[in-house]
C-alpha cells in the first residue's frame, strides 16, 4: 500500500527538521552535559548516536584541561577550562559543560564567564525553556552551561576555552560535567561522535579566619539539655566560628571514606574525656557564626569531657578556644528531635513516609492513626550492634544492645509493636530510629510519646498527633 504524505505534513517535514538541527548547531538544547539531576544524566548521545552510547568510540578523544595545578580550585579565583575534542575524521564540533556542587547537584557551582558574541563560546540559564536564556542568571535560576555558539568547523580538532570563577566561599568538592560532539557536518545528527568527561575539583583555598573562636555551651543536639552520651549528636553554642553570616552545611562533598568531616568551613572541635588516650576530632555536621553541630566519640564509663574549637586547624594561622570542662557524660542522654518551633517529635509514617505533624507545624503534615506504623528519631540511646563508628553513614541496621520500653498517651507499646530500634540507616551515626506500632487504644489529640532505656527517659512536654 502507498502512503500518501500530504503537502502540508511534507512541508512541516522538510522545514521543521533542518531549522530544529540547525538550532542545535547553534546553540544545544540545555540539560544534555552528563550531570545526573538533569534529564537523568543524559548527555548529546541522546541525539547522535550513530555509533552507541557516549565513548564508544576509541579513536576521538575529549580532555578537560585546568588552569590550576591539580584538580582544585581556589574560591573565588577565576582559571581557564579548556575543552580539546579531537577525532581526525570530524569536521564540526560542539559541546556543553556545567560545574555542580556535590552537595546539591542541582545547584551551579560559581559562574561562567559571558563570551563574546563573536567567540563560539556562550553561557547561557537553565530557565525551563529547551535552549535556556543568556546570561547573566537571575538569582532564582540554579543552573547555567558554558556550550558552543554556532558549532565551529575544525580541521580533526578543535578547542573551546572558557573563564570560571569558582563560588566566593569554598562548597565543598565540585563535579564538572562536559559533553562534546565530533560531527560530519551532514546536518543530521547521524555519523556523529559523542564525548563525555566528569571530573571533581577540590578546595585548594586557604584557612584566613582571624577571630579567636569563644566556647560559651554544649547541649544535647535533640533535648537542648547539658546532658550528652557516647556518640551522641550535640550542639556547640559560641562565637566567631565563622565569619557573620556564613552557615555551612555538610553533605557528601565533604564526606571522607563515607564519614562527615572533622573539618568543616576551617572549623574543628576536639574533645577528651574518659577511654580516649587521645584528644579525638569531631564529625561536624553544621558550622555558623554561633553554633556547630557535631557527634560526639565513644568514651569509657563517665567522667570529665573537654572541648576545644579551633578554626583554621591544623595550619600556622590556627585559633583555638580556651579548652571547656564538661561534667554532663552519661551513660544514656536519650532524646527526642522535634519540628522547629513545636514540641511535635520529628517523625513520618515509616510506610507512607508522610511527615506525622499537624499541618499548622509543618505544611502537609497529617496525623497518626491507631494502628500507623510511625518512625521516631532523636539521639542519645547508647550502644548498638554491630557498633558504628562516630560520623559514619549507618549502611545497614545497627540495633540497640539494650532494651526500651515505648509510652505513647501513656500507653504501654508491647514490644513486639517495636519493630525496629537502632540507628537510622543511610544516616550519620548519631541519628536513631524507632518504628513503632501506634497502639489500637491509644487516645486522640497531642499525646505525650516516651522511650525508657537504662532507666532515663526522653524530655518531657514531646507530643504525636493522633486521630
Amino acid at each position: 500500500m502507498t502512503h500518501l504524505v500530504s503537502a502540508a505534513a511534507l512541508s512541516a517535514m522538510i522545514f521543521t527538521m533542518p531549522s530544529a538541527l540547525f538550532a542545535e548547531s547553534v546553540s544545544p538544547s540545555v540539560g544534555y552535559a552528563g550531570a545526573p539531576t538533569d534529564h537523568n544524566g543524559a548527555d548529546c548521545s541522546t541525539c547522535h548516536n550513530s555509533f552507541g552510547p557516549a565513548n564508544s568510540d576509541k579513536v576521538g578523544s575529549l580532555q578537560v584541561l585546568f588552569s590550576t595545578n591539580g584538580n582544585v580550585y581556589v574560591p573565588g579565583v577565576p582559571q581557564t577550562i579548556r575543552i580539546l575534542v579531537e577525532r581526525s575524521t570530524s569536521s564540526k564540533f560542539g559541546f556543553q559543560m556545567t560545574i555542580r556542587e556535590q552537595n546539591n547537584l542541582t545547584l551551579s557551582a560559581g559562574t561562567f564567564m559571558i563570551s563574546p558574541s563573536n567567540l563560539p563560546e556562550q553561557v547561557v540559564c537553565a530557565d525551563g525553556s529547551q535552549f535556556g536564556s543568556a546570561a547573566p542568571c537571575a538569582g532564582n535560576i540554579p543552573s547555567q552551561f558554558a556550550e558552543h555558539h554556532n558549532a565551529p568547523m575544525g580541521a580533526g580538532t578543535y578547542e573551546f576555552d572558557v573563564q570560571w570563577t569558582p563560588p566566593a566561599q569554598e562548597v565543598g568538592r565540585v563535579n564538572v560535567y562536559v559533553a562534546a560532539v565530533a560531527a560530519n557536518d551532514d546536518a543530521t545528527p547521524q555519523g556523529d561522535y559523542v564525548y563525555t568527561s566528569s571530573q571533581t575539583l577540590n578546595n585548594g583555598g586557604t584557612c584566613v579566619l582571624t577571630q579567636t573562636p569563644a566556647f560559651q555551651t554544649l547541649v544535647n543536639a535533640a533535648s537542648f539539655r547539658p546532658e550528652f552520651s557516647s556518640g551522641s549528636l550535640v550542639t556547640i553554642y559560641g562565637t566567631d566560628f565563622q565569619t557573620s553570616g556564613r552557615e555551612r552545611v555538610a553533605g557528601p562533598g565533604d564526606f571522607v571514606n563515607g564519614s562527615y568531616p572533622t573539618e568543616l568551613s576551617c572549623v574543628g572541635v576536639e574533645v577528651t574525656g574518659p577511654g580516649l588516650s587521645q584528644p579525638v576530632s569531631l564529625p561536624i555536621i553544621f558550622a555558623s557564626f554561633g553554633q556547630i553541630n557535631a557527634q560526639m566519640p565513644q568514651f569509657t564509663g563517665t567522667g570529665p569531657v573537654t572541648v576545644t574549637v579551633t578554626v583554621n586547624p591544623g595550619s600556622g594561622s590556627g585559633l583555638s578556644s580556651p579548652v571547656a570542662t564538661l561534667n554532663s557524660l552519661q551513660p544514656f542522654a536519650p532524646a527526642f528531635f522535634t519540628f522547629a518551633n513545636s514540641s511535635s517529635v520529628a517523625a513520618e509514617n515509616a510506610h507512607t513516609f508522610a511527615i506525622v505533624a499537624d499541618p499548622s507545624v509543618v505544611a502537609g503534615g497529617e496525623s497518626a492513626k491507631p494502628g500507623d506504623v510511625v518512625a521516631l528519631y532523636g539521639t542519645g540511646f547508647g550502644d548498638v550492634s554491630p557498633a558504628v563508628t562516630a560520623g559514619m553513614l549507618d549502611a545497614g541496621m545497627a540495633k540497640l544492645t539494650n532494651p526500651i520500653t515505648v509510652t505513647i498517651g501513656g500507653v504501654t507499646v508491647p514490644a513486639a509493636d517495636v519493630q525496629y530500634a537502632g540507628l537510622a540507616p543511610g544516616s550519620i551515626s548519631g541519628l536513631y530510629q524507632f518504628n513503632v506500632v501506634i497502639p489500637s487504644d491509644a487516645p486522640g489529640g497531642d499525646v505525650p510519646v516516651v522511650i525508657s532505656i537504662g532507666g532515663v527517659q526522653t524530655q518531657s512536654g514531646v507530643t504525636i498527633p493522633i486521630q
